[in-house]
């Protein structure tokens, strides 16, 4: 018995988490959809109670206190449920509208409305935002209450527009903690044709990605950068004063660390001081024609040679 409810425990867990939940919560909350049920109980209880205390033929009592039960459930309820439904699709529209508006302003004010934006966004179930030509400086999406960016797109890969340039340039923007899951940070560098000579148009200067879900992300073509190269080691070595054994600690964490690369594409990317220490599924990426990972840093010499073999052979190929 004990497994069972521990099982029905879990279940009511996964699905209280569930983006169907979070919809329908944010419906009984929002909207006069409770107080149209009760109203259509107490009229459908009116109606019973009234027709055993004084029985009748129901073709003279359903014309009166039927139609009112109906006129409740159809102007109450399935209305309720329309007008619910316009509401929400203008105030995501409002705040897609906000980060529209100030996603290409580097400045700490820019920064609160952004996040603010994608808090109530996050809030109603929408998570896949269009950040194309984004401009952020010392940014943390979890330190200002910014769960998910599922499914979102950073370059969109366009370029050589006369107005709304795309190109994202991120500057210390930490990812850390969230789910980034099918987020499109650059589809591809459309002038990659030119060799070394192709220009990038999504740019990440020393941002974290910590414990993040990077499932089917793409990175392609994208210049990722580290302005200080790696520590030899994130562990640090001491002795203890009592027996004289040597302790360790972790002291320092990569920017990928414990982050799950699975299907994850950095085709094309250039690297600089990258550190893919303690990252998760590193293997199951794709680093095919990638620069710069003759410096970077893996766990191990198995990882660092398979890696390099990828980036190597997509290129020679």
């Amino acid at each position: 018995m004990g497994g069972k409810r521990s099982r029905l425990k879990l279940w009511r867990d996964k699905f209280g988490r569930s983006r169907a939940a979070r919809k329908w919560r944010s419906f009984w909350n929002d909207t006069n959809f409770p107080m149209a049920i009760g109203l259509f109980a107490a009229c459908a209880t009116i109606t019973f109670i009234w027709w055993r205390l004084d029985p009748q033929d129901p073709n003279n009592l359903w014309p009166e206190m039927g139609g009112m039960t109906l006129d409740v459930f159809f102007i109450l309820i399935v209305f309720a449920l329309f007008e619910h439904r316009r509401s929400k699709r203008q105030d995501i529209a409002r705040q897609r509208e906000v980060i529209d508006d100030y996603k290409r302003w580097d400045h700490p004010e820019a920064h609160l409305r952004i996040a603010g934006a994608i808090r109530r966004l996050n809030r109603m179930g929408v998570f896949a935002l269009d950040m194309s030509g984004a401009r952020l400086t010392d940014f943390g999406f979890a330190r200002v209450g910014v769960q998910s960016l599922e499914g979102s797109t950073f370059y969109d890969g366009r370029w050589g527009e006369r107005f709304g340039d795309s190109s994202v340039k991120l500057n210390k923007v930490s990812f850390d903690h969230l789910n980034c899951r099918n987020v499109t940070f650059s589809p591809y560098n459309p002038l990659s044709g030119l060799g070394d000579l192709a220009i990038h148009f999504s740019h990440f200067v020393d941002c974290s990605f910590n414990e993040v879900d990077l499932q089917n992300s793409r990175f392609n073509g994208s210049e990722l950068h580290w302005s200080e190269p790696p520590p030899e080691t994130h562990m640090e070595e001491w002795e203890e004063e009592e027996d004289g054994s040597v302790a360790r600690a972790q002291s320092s964490y990569g920017p990928f660390y414990r982050a799950s690369l699975r299907g994850a594409s950095f085709t094309g990317c250039r690297f600089s001081n990258a550190d893919f220490r303690d990252s998760e599924d590193i293997l199951e990426a794709d680093f095919a024609g990638a620069k710069g990972l003759e410096t970077a840093y893996f766990d191990n010499e198995e990882i660092r040679s398979a890696v390099l073999s990828q980036a190597v052979g997509s290129a020679t190929s």
